[in-house]
Order: structure tokens, then sequence, then C-alpha cells
């Protein structure tokens, strides 16, 4: 494809700063939900707590995607947070106020680092065949449908009222991306941020909250520290959703090579993935949810018809300023749950279309076996994640990590089907989707 600028070439300053605002206005929806639904698992009674760890957030992100920009897989594409991390700090809740989730964070990205640096990663990604991961991206999006839930029916004097209100704005978001232009697609999370919480103060709610958070953050001072602690449970619980986080950045970073062209995409990979290996030990350091590739850069290059890599730099150098002004972050703390929900909603729907879209060949080929797969894997990982307190309670507490984490006990099933059951020695005909 043409573009105005090629992934090289530096735009003129005015140019590069209006193209960074849009790459910003971007990501910054996503670190805000998935930033915000993390600091509530990790500290549900602190509002000050949760602006800092948002601050945090943006920090390990801006650093992470600069990086990647200069010295990783050196391509306009952006990085935020991994939802599918999110679905293991949402299994092992009671673990991330200890601190045992976010070592296991730091631990798998220096096994990223690690298996990419000797070139092994390939090895391991041959598990996660195109059926597979489909699979698992329909899991990570109904997984977290109990969070969705919780945040959707948040505060419940009126919860039919907010019910309604939530469908009403996910209606209103799918009619947007429908036909709106593309200019303003690419952007309408953010919009739809801000008047979602207008819409929702003035018509549920009634008036807006007051908030002294801003004058607390700032009296404390500085980025508060995390005490973490080692639990080989949740170490093995996190593998599995950086199998998947893996696959992602693969395919991110791939299909963007791919469409500007680029030769040396192997090499690249290698680097991207590094990268996002260091960022997740960063982030689990920092005791925050860590940092994948979006999918989603391609659109957004050909959207604004600028490749070129200076930009998303830019936007960087934004997210890290803006990791250390918790005022700005703070206003974001006016988002009502319910908004914030629904907006998760929203994206995970284009996380269900893009598993679909991968088993599409699939189903041409073996409809009825890709079916079974599919429905036993997404009916096993939701069934769990929608399991009763009581039932959780009286699962042992070695392996309750593992066997409460719906995300993982799904993984865990479409890869025993999909390599085992229906593999070649199960006699599948997958191999003619390729």
């Amino acid at each position: 494809m043409e573009f105005k600028y090629q992934l090289d070439e530096r735009p003129p300053f005015a140019e590069t700063v209006l193209f960074a605002l849009q790459w910003f206005l971007v990501v910054v929806p996503f670190i805000i939900i998935l930033g915000t639904i993390a600091a509530g698992i990790h500290y549900p009674d602190s509002p000050v707590l949760q602006l800092k760890y948002l601050q945090k957030v943006f920090l390990a992100t801006g650093v992470t995607l600069l990086v990647q920009v200069l010295g990783g897989h050196r391509l306009p594409i952006i990085v935020g947070p991994a939802a599918v991390l999110l679905s293991g700090l949402v299994a092992n809740q009671g673990d991330a106020t200890s601190g045992a989730a976010y070592f296991s964070v730091a631990v798998c990205g220096l096994l990223i680092t690690v298996l990419s640096s000797l070139g092994l990663l390939s090895r391991i990604s041959v598990l996660f065949t195109p059926r597979v991961v489909g699979i698992v991206l329909l899991l990570i999006a109904f997984t977290i449908l109990p969070t969705i839930l919780n945040l959707i029916l948040d505060g419940v004097s009126n919860p039919f009222g907010q019910l309604m209100f939530a469908i009403a704005m996910i209606m209103a978001l799918m009619a947007g991306q429908r036909f709106l232009p593309d200019a303003l697609k690419s952007t309408i999370v953010i919009w739809a941020l801000i008047l979602g919480s207008l819409a929702y103060y003035g018509l549920i709610a009634g008036a807006l909250p007051r908030s002294q958070i801003v004058s607390q953050a700032a009296a404390d001072g500085g980025l508060m520290a995390v005490t973490l602690s080692f639990d080989p449970v949740v170490v093995i619980s996190f593998l599995f959703c950086f199998f998947a986080l893996t696959a992602n950045d693969l395919g991110s970073i791939q299909s963007t090579a791919n469409l500007l062209g680029v030769r040396d995409v192997e090499k690249r990979t290698n680097a991207g993935l590094i990268v996002t290996g260091l960022g997740n030990i960063l982030a689990g350091c920092l005791g925050v949810i860590g940092p994948v590739n979006y999918s989603l850069s391609s659109g957004v290059i050909i959207a604004s018809g600028c490749a070129s890599r200076f930009p998303v730099g830019t936007a960087a150098l934004g997210m890290i300023l803006l990791a250390f002004t918790p005022g700005i972050i703070s206003i974001f703390s006016y988002i009502p749950a319910v908004v914030t929900g629904s907006l998760l909603f929203y994206t995970m729907c284009s996380q269900v279309a893009g598993g679909l879209m991968m088993l599409g060949k699939s189903f041409e080929a073996s409809g009825m076996e890709t079916g079974l797969l599919m429905g036993f894997s997404l009916m096993l990982g939701t069934l769990v994640a929608f399991l009763p307190s009581q039932v959780v309670a009286d699962i042992p507490p070695l392996i309750r990590p593992l066997l409460t984490n719906g995300f993982v006990v799904g993984v865990t099933a479409a890869l025993i089907l999909e390599h085992l059951v229906y593999g070649k020695g199960g006699g599948s005909n997958y191999a003619k989707t390729d």
C-alpha cells in the first residue's frame, strides 16, 4: 500500500503531533478501562491507590511502547494492557493483593525474553494453531463476563436502570462503528467515555460525584511500592495467559510488518517479543497489568495514511509524561463503573469477531469437529468463570488458582482436544485448513 509517510520517514513537527494525538487517543481508553478494572481488583477500597496504579500502567505502557518503536520491532504498533492478563488477575483476586499475581507477570515476562533471545519461542507457538488461537480470543471475552456484569450492575440502588443504560450505550457504539467515518471510528471509545459519563450523570445519577483523590495523591507523592510474593501455582496459571499473549504479539507484529512490506519480518518479530517480555518484567515489578502489542494498529495506519513509527514514539512520550501528572489522570476517576463495563463489553465484541474470523476456514474444512472443540472449550471455561463462591471455597487452596481460572481451563481443554483427541492421531482433517 502507498502511504503519505513511510515507516522510517519523519513527518513535519505539526503533523507528527497530530498523528501522535490520534495514536494517543486510540490507546488511552484501553489503558483507562483495563487499568481501572485491575486497580479495583488490587485496591478495591482505596481510590488514591487506584489512581497511583493507573499512573504506573501509563508509565509501563509508555516505556514499553517507546522502546518497541526505537529498538524493538520498530513498527507503528501501539502497546496497551493485555486483556488476557486481566482474566488472570480476575481469577486470582486474592493472590493479586499479596503480590503473587504480579510476581508471576514478571516471571513470565522474563521467560518470554529468554526464549525469544534463544530463538525457542517458535517451538512453543506451534501449539497455538489458528483454531486454538480463535478459541483463545473467544475465551478471553467470555471468561471476563462476570467482571463486566459486576461493573454494569455496580451500585445496587438502580440495577435495572443501569442495565438498560448499558444496553443502550453498547447499541449506540455498534451503530457508531457502522455509520461513523473511519477517522472517527478509531477514536470512538474515547468519545464514548466522555459522552457516556455525561449521559449517566444526567440521566441515572442526577449529579456529578465529589472527589478529593487529587489532593490526597499529591500529598502522598511518588508511586507506591509493591511487595511481591512467589506462588508456583499462580505462576503456572499465568503461564497459560502468557502463551496466549505471545500468540497475540506474534500476530500483531507480523500482520503489521506484512502490511508495510518490510523484509526482515522474523528479526523484527523476535526483537518485538523480547521487548514485550521486558515490558512485562517492568510491569510485574511495578505491580501492574502487563503490556502487549495491539492488533488494531493496522486499521489506524490505513485510516490515517501514515505508516511512520515516529508519531507513535511521540505518543509514548505523552503517556510517560501523563504518568507523572495524577491531576489529569484523576479526571478519568469520574467515569462510572457502568460506562467502563459497557465499553469493556464493546471491546470484547471485537475480540469475539476476531476469534470467529480465525475459525472461519476451520468451519469450512471440518465444521462439526471445530464446533465441538470450540463449544466444549468455551462452555467449560465460561462455566468455571461463573463458579459460585461456595464451590470455589471447597477447592483445595494448592490448586485453586488453576481450577478456578476459566481461561486456563478452557485453553487446556482446547489444547488437549486439538492435539490429542482431534489431532493427526485422532483422525482430524484440520491440516486441510492450512
